[in-house]
């Protein structure tokens, strides 16, 4: 028991720094193209933390199978070096009785997987592409540059004097040549940029409008105290977003044939369920199965580079099944049952080559 126990805080303490190196690197990767983003956006350090963080569990549903399956090779590498795995199978101990502090962590990774997969994930990825929705809607004002002529969207270019204390505009200009019949031009002392029903929206204050033609005759002419000028492209930007991505969307919803706008799109939908039933199980497949190739028969340091390499290969061949079957289930429904497969069968075999041993004996000893 206390050397289960032993083995678990190891094999535990290992693939949480395994996870948090994975993930480090994956948003290493994943933060140039985003922070690229953000910033031609106009977004503030908050949103871009924000838009990072909530990404997370989607890049966990890959790293924390992938850590706990080279925890388990790591921990057992040094415990087999320090010949402590030699001393337990020498007493007695059963390949079974060895891989229970695996077990137990393939019970843990699989457990917060499901909860990941069911919970977090779709609520985290819902503030992800709301918040990139939001910021692909709104006005770059960190773009704005003080004596330069700017086009901040097709047809309406603005050009401000100076910028003062919270973002407050001053001696602005602005051309307007959205509408194809009237060209507006409108000056003002000092406005800022506001978000009004998902719309940007840039209040003006004392200021002038006048209207021209291509011509250039120039029609009525407005002083204004207050004007409201809605940043938009000639055919208005969606306030709301018009579709829900299947990351963010339930298990229940991703199966209902009606919430998929097209045949095709609810087979993909309809393969994302299934991948998020199935794919918390890869924390226990992964790490049992790589006890059981580690624990099988006679344990020896010159033996450790051939389970090793049996051992990666095994899990690159399971990953690539679920891929693969994922894929097929996108362009044919009825394939579904085989997701599970390629996720139960490691399971049945790691399981059959844990207890088998113990079978065999029973049949001697009859």
């Amino acid at each position: 028991m206390q050397f289960n126990l032993y083995i678990f805080n190891q094999l535990f303490r290992t693939c949480l720094a395994l996870i948090t190196v994975l993930i480090s690197i994956i948003w290493l990767f994943q933060t140039i193209r985003l922070l690229e983003f953000v910033v031609d956006n106009g977004a503030s350090l908050g949103e871009f933390l924000t838009m990072s963080i909530s990404a997370m569990p989607l890049w966990l549903m890959i790293a924390v199978p992938i850590s706990g399956f080279i925890a388990v090779n790591w921990v057992f590498n040094r415990i087999l070096s320090d010949r402590e795995l030699i001393v337990m199978q020498s007493v007695g101990l059963s390949q079974f009785q060895l891989a229970k502090a695996p077990i137990a962590l393939g019970i843990v990774l699989t457990a917060f997987l499901t909860v990941n997969s069911l919970f977090i994930l779709p609520a985290s990825f819902q503030t992800y592409k709301d918040l990139q929705f939001k910021l692909r809607n709104s006005i770059p004002t960190v773009l704005l540059r003080e004596g330069v002529f700017i086009e901040i969207v097709d047809g309406l270019t603005m050009f401000i004097g100076d910028r003062g204390e919270n973002d407050v505009l001053h001696d602005i200009f602005i051309h307007d040549t959205r509408d194809d019949e009237r060209i507006i031009t409108m000056t003002a002392d000092t406005g800022k940029f506001i978000e009004r029903d998902g719309v940007p929206t840039l209040i003006l204050q004392n200021g002038e409008r006048s209207e021209g033609d291509e011509g250039g005759q120039t029609g009525a002419v407005l002083l204004f105290e207050t004007y409201s000028l809605s940043i938009t492209q000639n055919t208005d930007k969606p306030t709301e977003r018009g579709s829900i991505d299947m990351n963010e969307d339930s298990i229940r919803n991703l199966l209902s044939p009606d919430l998929a706008s097209t045949p095709k799109y609810y087979l993909q939908r309809h393969a994302e369920a299934h991948y998020r039933i199935a794919s918390p199980w890869l924390g226990l497949a992964l790490t049992l199965l790589s006890a059981a190739l580690i624990l099988r028969g006679q344990l020896r340091r010159e033996l450790w580079s051939k389970r090793v390499f049996v051992n990666v290969s095994a899990c690159v061949f399971v990953i690539i099944c679920v891929v693969i079957t994922r894929g097929w289930t996108s362009n044919n429904a009825a394939l579904w049952p085989l997701i599970h497969l390629s996720i139960l069968t490691p399971l049945g075999v790691a399981s059959w080559l844990l207890i088998s041993p113990k079978i065999r004996l029973a049949e001697r000893q009859a």
